[in-house]
């Protein structure tokens, strides 16, 4: 898979993490007020084929719905221009731009794990190490068959298309990029050997976040190792890549069930649980949310 290709996915690689669920429940949720409603539906943004079909309900959401609404605009980040823009974003003006981020044994031990998969750790040499672990996360889901092309939303995405269905978007890919950008007030080195940490225990992790996510336990979700290290260690990360998008989505979500449409609102799995989550949030203003 060439770095380009790459690009293509990486917006719609976060906030999906799941863990090994105790209950069956479901992924999508029915929001309702004053007679009106829509979906909302936890995802997971890069996936194999044999993971479809996907559960039932998001098809039952789908044949239901007059419109579906996205974290970002579709459309918008498959386009060259936006790639060379986020790619520009990713990138130092320097050829030294990660040798000189890394000290010598952060930077040794991500040049080992390269040349293990033959990647040339110069191909990386202008990267920044928030962009770095972005992009090896990306290169290991897709050596262990999970990529975008399969995820939840592409493949609505081009159902929709196909089907002549309405497309929103609860952010622009601007506002995107700058979130996924306060990666880079992590410390460098934390950020790289934390990102390795996890990429070796990526297998196994896999098929739990599989079975959690088709389950739809939301509670193993908010009690994940995984999520609870992010939100202790790296608060403001969760802040911005979690908490603040909640908050900026929730009056878009909020007026939905004031027009004669039903939507389908598909976001990553980890914006759904927690007091933050947008599940509590809605329940809070007063919305009726029910598992489909």
């Amino acid at each position: 898979m060439t770095i380009k290709k790459l690009l293509a996915a990486s917006l719609l690689f976060f906030a999906f993490v799941t863990t090994p669920f105790a209950q069956a429940q479901s992924s999508v949720w029915k929001v309702s007020n004053s007679g009106n409603y829509f979906y909302l539906a936890g995802t997971i943004h890069v996936l194999s084929p044999q993971d479809h079909p996907l559960p039932n309900e998001f098809y039952q959401a789908y044949k239901d719905a007059d419109k579906l609404i996205f974290e970002t605009d579709m459309s918008a980040s498959k386009s060259s221009a936006y790639q060379q823009k986020f790619l520009s974003a990713m990138q130092g003006s320097n050829d030294d731009t990660l040798v000189k981020a890394l000290n010598t044994a952060t930077y040794e031990r991500l040049k080992h794990y390269l040349n293990q998969r033959n990647i040339q750790i110069t191909h990386f040499s202008k990267y920044y190490p928030w962009a770095l672990s972005v992009t090896l996360s990306l290169i290991e889901y897709h050596r262990l068959g999970m990529v975008g092309e399969y995820g939840v939303e592409e493949h609505f995405y081009k159902k929709a298309l196909l089907d002549k269905k309405p497309l929103g978007q609860l952010e622009t890919v601007d506002q995107q990029i700058a979130s996924i950008q306060s990666m880079g007030n992590i410390e460098a080195n934390l950020m790289i050997n934390y990102t390795l940490d996890d990429l070796a225990q990526l297998p196994e992790y896999i098929k739990v976040m599989k079975l959690n996510w088709r389950s739809g336990d939301l509670e193993a979700l908010t009690n994940s190792p995984v999520v609870k290290k992010m939100r202790e260690d790296f608060p403001e990360l969760y802040n911005t890549l979690v908490v603040k998008r909640n908050n900026n989505w929730l009056p878009t979500l909020k007026a939905l069930n004031h027009n004669n449409l039903t939507e389908f609102v598909m976001v990553g799995t980890l914006h759904l649980n927690a007091p933050d989550g947008l599940i509590n949030q809605l329940k809070l203003a007063g919305f009726k949310v029910e598992p489909l």
